[in-house]
Parts: C-alpha cells; structure tokens; sequence
C-alpha cells in the first residue's frame, strides 16, 4: 500500500496540480488508513464497506472532530478512485459510505434561488435591453464568472483573454502572492463570457485594453470597485434584501458545492485556500443550531 499511496501523491501533485499543502493533508490521512489496515490484517483490495466504517467509527469515538472524519473520508474515496482507474482494484467500500452530516451553510452565503434570479435577471437584462446590450452582456457573463469559479473581486478584475482555456473548460487565476491555479468553469459561465467577447468586448477595445477580459465602459480595465457596482446594481434589482459583495459569491459557491456532495479538498483547491482550516469554515456547527438540537432532542428537555 506504500507505494501505490506514492504513485497516488505523485498523480495529485504532478496530473491535478495539488498544492503542498493539500499533498500533505492527503497523505496524513492516508497513512492514517493504511497503519489501521495493517494493525487489523486488512489490505485496500479486499476491504469490506463494514470494516471501512468501523474505521471511521474509530476516529469518532477518539475524538475526532466531524469536519476531520469528513476530510479522512474525502482522502479515502479519492485513494480507491485512482486505484480503480489504474485497475490495482475492482472495489471501492468507499463509495456508497456517507460523511458525517455537518454542513452549515456559510452565514455569508446566498440561497440557491437567490443567486439564480441574480444570474437570470442580468441574463435577461442582456438579452432585452438592445441600447444598453454591450455593457449587459459584459455584466451577466462577470456575474457568471464570479459564481462558475469562486473567483476573488481581486482575480476576476485581473484575468485576461489568455487565461480562459475554452477547449478545456478551465479558467487560470492568480490569487494571493500571486499563487496561481487552474479551476473549471460551467458551461452556462462560458455561454455568457462567450457573448461577452463577441458581442461586447471588441466595441469596448481601447490603448488601454491590454488583453484584460473584463473592460469598463471606456476600455480599460474593469476595477474592483467597478465589479462591486456592477453587482449591486443587480443585487437590487433582483429584489435581494442582504448585503451582497462580490465575496458572497465566493461563499456561496463553496457553499452549494459542499452542499451538493462535493469533497472538501476539492473545494479547498478549488478557493485557492492555503490551509485546510480555511475552508473547513463551512463545515463548523454554529452555536445557536447546537443549541437548537439540543433542546429539541435531548430527552430531559422534553420531560
């Protein structure tokens, strides 16, 4: 198991582009599970989903925090993914085994719906209002791209044309320190940045373009001011009665991915988040829903 956990750590690092950081996590995590199968006699290929549970039950009752059970589970089921494309297994007792259920949505995230009806509205704004429809496809497909990649106000206003990698669906950022990763994109995202540089861009072109994707309205490049203005401009037509910044998009994409299933490590490399900690920030139970559950299951509460 020692060496395909190596092969394993060198196809993060080298073919998904994983930090160090991330690299490390994985294999604490791994090597967690690979000293449990060889203290119990078990090896990865002839693991049952019962014995992989009581792995994890055992982390529990040591005292492991849920956001850490979760992880472990997320580092495991990446493990036997890569085993079964490289045929070292026909089995994977992870995949039918849920996480601990701890996702809390972010306090600064958006509902589902809520950003849909911002998304929609700028869509349509785009495609109805024909004196304004340069600046209106240039604002849907930012919103767009905001939400696609849970890019930073920051990224987005400094991405340029030779960062999208259309053929592959993916989008380069540059972060903080200028750490730069690659992140996918939806198609709905590279419909509007598509029209956006059809439609759009070209009639904004000025000396002060530079290759800059996102431009203001006399060509040069689009400021995070500007983005913050753009998007409260439709916040408020939408009708949306909270505080929206362009890093509510950002949560809100960590968020409803997190709550569609996704892996935390993934979502991890996804925000460009350095330490795991980071992210785990969407995971943590809340004081008040504690003490909620509390009351309304505890026994003596009820009495």
């Amino acid at each position: 198991m020692t060496e395909s956990l190596e092969r394993y750590i060198e196809y993060l690092g080298l073919e998904r582009g994983f930090s160090n950081h991330s690299l490390a996590s994985y294999r604490h995590d791994i090597e967690k599970f690979r000293r449990y199968l060889e203290k119990s006699g078990l090896s990865p290929d002839s693991l049952k989903q019962n014995e992989l549970t009581k792995f994890l039950d055992n982390l529990r009752e040591s005292g492991m925090a849920p956001s850490s059970i979760a992880r472990n589970l997320s580092s495991i089921k990446g493990y036997y993914r890569f085993l079964r494309r490289s045929g070292e297994t026909e089995k994977d007792p992870a995949e039918a085994i849920s996480g601990p259920k701890i996702f809390r949505a972010h306090p600064g995230a958006m509902t589902v719906d809520e950003v849909f009806a911002l998304l929609e509205l700028a869509k349509s704004s785009y495609k109805s209002d024909d004196s304004r429809k340069r600046l209106a496809a240039r604002d849907w497909a930012l919103l767009e791209f905001l939400y696609g990649t849970g890019a930073r106000v920051s990224e987005a206003a400094g991405t340029k044309r030779d960062d999208l990698y259309r053929e592959m669906g993916l989008v380069r950022l540059f972060g903080k320190g200028k750490k730069e990763r690659v992140v996918p994109m939806g198609k709905t995202a590279w419909e509007a940045v598509k029209e956006y540089l059809d439609v759009c861009r070209p009639a904004l072109v000025s000396r002060h373009s530079g290759d800059c994707l996102f431009l203001n309205n006399r060509g040069g490049k689009l400021s995070r001011m500007g983005i913050w203005k753009i998007l409260n401009k439709y916040v408020t037509a939408a009708g949306i009665q909270r505080k929206v910044s362009p890093h509510t998009l950002r949560h809100s994409f960590a968020t409803h991915l997190l709550a569609g299933g996704a892996d935390l490590i993934a979502v991890q490399e996804l925000l460009g988040h350095v330490d795991i900690t980071t992210t785990e920030i969407y995971t943590h139970l809340d004081n008040d829903f504690l003490i909620t559950e509390h009351r309304d299951y505890h026994p003596r509460e009820k009495w």
